[in-house]
């Protein structure tokens, strides 16, 4: 499975270049460089030049390729899984504070262990 950078550099490609060499001149030339090649491996600062024209590689257009819905639902769950693998498990659950289950039982448990007309506390009911 290629990782999310490999994923958007394959999607997005530099056209020709926009540098205006004439700019310190008042006049617009540019060079006619027609697509990005870069200079350098990836990771390198050569990387972001050039080849051709020796131009930083934000002169050139920036052309992105859309998603197939695919591709979209495939990004989605690799970032949504990755966010939760980082996360780690969920923390185990809090245990009630001191107290707070006592109102919380159901009927008291000796009146459930006898029956009508049996004594309980000593009385007759």
């Amino acid at each position: 499975m290629a990782t999310n950078n490999n994923a958007a550099a394959e999607r997005v490609r530099y056209k020709e270049c926009r540098r205006n060499h004439a700019a310190h001149l008042g006049r617009h030339a540019i060079d006619g460089c027609s697509e990005f090649s870069k200079s350098g491996n990836d990771g390198t600062p050569e990387a972001l030049l050039c080849a051709a024209c020796g131009c930083h590689r934000n002169f050139h257009r920036k052309e992105e390729q859309p998603l197939s819905r695919r591709q979209e639902l495939r990004l989605y769950l690799f970032r949504h899984l990755s966010a939760a693998a980082a996360a780690g498990p969920p923390p185990p659950p809090r245990p009630p504070p001191p107290g707070a289950l006592d109102h919380a039982r159901p009927n008291d448990v000796r009146s459930q262990r006898f029956g009508e007309g049996e004594i309980e506390d000593g009385t007759e009911t």
